[in-house]
Formats: structure tokens, C-alpha cells, sequence
């Protein structure tokens, strides 16, 4: 963020005034104040006419296009390739449902299912009746 937010809020003007002098829209001022990311044409020339409106306002703009620092570092999120597990509530069913599907044992276990004869195993009960 630049100095310049801080200036026009100081002075209680507005960044769509400012927009409106330069004849500039919104949106790109917007991305210079707070993202110091200016057009990639006429910069200087556009540097210049910031500093003009602001003497003209009765700002000294000498430092407006300097960073703002904050307390402390910024706090941004570093880029993690690795995802990031969810860890989900344990499920449990009800002693009715296991008895209905003749489940003997807990089926979300983390040993429950040890093999693939686990995973398709059918107590006896014919999948379409």
C-alpha cells in the first residue's frame, strides 16, 4: 500500500476524486494505491500529475509513492505444494444400523478394512433380492 492512501485519508478525499483529476478509472487507481502496481505506460507522466493535484489539494507529496509499513511484517500465506489433509469427525453408527447390516465391528475403523476380502465381504445376504 502506498503512502498516498494514507495522505488522502488524512485529508478526507477520496480516491474516486482523485481518479475523476487524472481521468482515470477506479479500478486502476485503486490497483496503484494498494497494490503499487502501476500502467505499464506513461508512469512518470502519471506520477507527475499525482504530485500536481496533491499541491494543489495542499499536500506536500513529496513521499506519497513510498510503501507503507506496517507494526510488523506483512503476514502472507507461503505457497504450500503439499495439500493440506482434512481431518474428518469419526463416524459411528448406531447399534440398530450395525445390527440391521450385520456388522460386527466398528466399519470406519482405521483397522477395519485390512485387505481387499474386507472390502467386499457379505455376510451371507444376496446384493439384489
Amino acid at each position: 500500500m502506498l503512502k498516498l492512501k494514507t495522505l488522502l485519508q488524512q485529508h478526507n478525499l477520496t480516491q474516486a476524486a482523485l481518479a475523476r483529476a487524472l481521468d482515470l478509472s477506479e479500478a486502476t487507481l485503486a490497483q496503484i494505491v494498494n497494490h503499487h502496481q502501476w500502467p505499464k505506460q506513461d508512469t512518470d507522466t502519471l506520477k507527475h500529475r499525482i504530485r500536481a493535484w496533491l499541491r494543489d489539494q495542499g499536500i506536500a507529496a513529496d513521499d506519497c509513492f513510498d510503501g507503507v509499513t506496517s507494526g510488523g511484517k506483512e503476514k502472507r500465506p507461503l505457497p504450500s505444494n503439499e495439500e493440506d489433509t482434512m481431518l474428518l469427525k469419526k463416524q459411528v453408527l448406531l447399534p440398530a444400523t450395525k445390527k440391521h447390516f450385520g456388522l460386527f465391528r466398528a466399519p470406519f475403523d482405521d483397522n477395519a478394512v485390512q485387505g481387499h476380502d474386507d472390502v467386499f465381504f457379505n455376510p451371507g445376504k444376496p446384493l439384489c433380492a
